[in-house]
């Protein structure tokens, strides 16, 4: 288990530091007159990432219990939840370039509610359908800020 902390820790570290060094494009990492510089955030992200998975690293590395070694990084009946987040979320940014982030994230979101939520079709429907409309409405019509559109939806012009 020590074994595979420690890959992972490093995997991340690695996205961390590539995030980290990615905001130098987007400008200063401070704070303007205007609010937050546009480097702020993602910089602040992936220092996150660098600090917790040094932590993670330092802690996989130095732990003394030696029974930990023979234990699974995933123990027994831990797949299946692991799965059941891992899928949806793919099938999700797979279908984001098709179809776009706010059908994607309400097919989304209806998928996983109805699955793993077993929530009723009524506030399956109401969430899956109102939090993409609002997203849009905020996003595109008040910040006017373009979000994926997706390769098949994206000519239909809304």
């Amino acid at each position: 288990m020590r074994k595979a902390e420690a890959v992972c820790a490093l995997i991340i570290l690695t996205i961390g530091i590539v995030v980290v060094s990615d905001a130098r494009q987007y400008g200063v990492f401070g704070w303007g007159l205007a609010g937050p510089e546009p480097g702020m955030y993602p910089f602040l992200l992936g220092l996150g990432l660098v600090v917790g998975s040094v932590l993670i690293l330092v802690r996989s590395l130095l732990r003394p219990d030696p029974s930990t070694f023979d234990q699974p990084f995933i123990p027994l009946g831990g797949r299946k939840p692991v799965l059941a987040v891992a899928i949806p979320a793919a099938l999700m940014v797979l279908l984001t370039h098709f179809i776009g982030l706010y059908l994607a994230a309400g097919l989304y979101l209806a998928v996983y509610m109805r699955w793993i939520g077993k929530y009723r079709w009524i506030a399956v429907l109401a969430i899956s359908i109102l939090t993409p409309l609002l997203g849009y409405c905020v996003f595109e019509k008040w910040f006017l800020i373009s979000l994926p559109e997706g390769s098949l939806t994206g000519h239909l012009g809304f």
